[in-house]
């Protein structure tokens, strides 16, 4: 610690607080474990919070070449962080993207985890018929736009100040310094994995069957993840709850740091599994 060494990555991990169950953070993409500091300031009084910048990002930006940035890599980063801890029966909490990786880590071995937070996954439902199709091409283009020209950084900077408006300064600033010295590679290919039809089918069919109790969590002004489709995630699932934060985007976490710990903490006192199993 703080970095664990893998064949191709090196990650670096961070541990704060030493008492009661591990809460794993999983960011959102492009972001680095910054993101989660003021929510892990009121969380780490009761629990053990672990934090990881995902490969390619922030100081986890030493990467073997060929390495490769798709989903099911960043699933395997968030098992290995979870043994190189110690963190069984571990609370997972992801945002956006990392939401996504969080669900699927948690539908591989479920027996490993108490419950599983999902604040604004990114991830809406796979289109069927000749929509699947049209829909890969359009944003397969859009993606390319934005990391493969170099005329589009005025672009990407109106992007991200847009879906970050909502979020206070000084942190709106750092999650446009974590995305800017983010590796290309990472924020590409991870983007494009997340919206491939196949990884859209598992998360979404992970939804129906993942026995763990879920928390989903919407910001009430979130426009990256409709109102619809987050009533449509929770209809799916077997237990759990849900709940929005008013006044908050895409970042309730950074925009309401009070409100959110408390509804994790109400959250994981009222509906994640017993800390011992036989």
């Amino acid at each position: 610690m703080p970095f664990l060494d893998t064949d191709s990555v090196r990650l670096y991990v961070q541990v704060i607080g030493d008492k009661g169950l591990p809460i794993l953070f999983v960011n959102g993409w492009a972001a680095t474990c910054q993101m989660w500091l003021p929510l892990v300031k009121r969380l780490s009084k009761l629990y053990r919070c672990v934090l990881y910048d995902p490969r390619g990002t922030g100081r986890s930006l030493s990467t073997a070449p060929g390495t490769r940035f798709e989903v099911e890599d960043a699933v395997a980063d968030l098992h290995a962080v979870m043994r190189y801890v110690g963190g069984w029966d571990a609370h997972i909490v992801g945002q956006g993207v990392g939401a996504v990786v969080g669900l699927l880590a948690a539908r591989e071995r479920p027996q490993n985890f108490s419950s599983l937070t999902l604040i604004g996954m990114e991830c809406p439902p796979p289109p069927s018929g000749p929509d699947r199709e049209v829909e890969a091409d359009l944003w397969l283009t859009q993606v390319r736009v934005l990391f493969q020209e170099a005329a589009t950084i005025p672009y990407i900077r109106q992007l991200l100040l847009w879906r970050y408006r909502r979020v206070p300064e000084p942190h709106r600033t750092t999650l446009y310094e974590d995305f800017a010295a983010t590796d290309p590679r990472a924020a590409y290919g991870l983007a494009q994995s997340v919206r491939d039809v196949v990884v859209r089918m598992r998360v979404w069919d992970a939804l129906r069957h993942l026995p763990l109790p879920m928390l989903l969590v919407r910001g009430a002004f979130d426009e990256v993840l409709p109102a619809t489709v987050h009533r449509a995630m929770f209809d799916r699932i077997q237990r759990g709850q849900t709940a929005t934060v008013r006044g908050a985007g895409h970042l309730p976490t950074l925009e309401y740091p009070e409100e959110c710990a408390e509804l994790l903490l109400n959250f994981f006192r009222t509906e994640s599994l017993p800390a011992y199993r036989p």
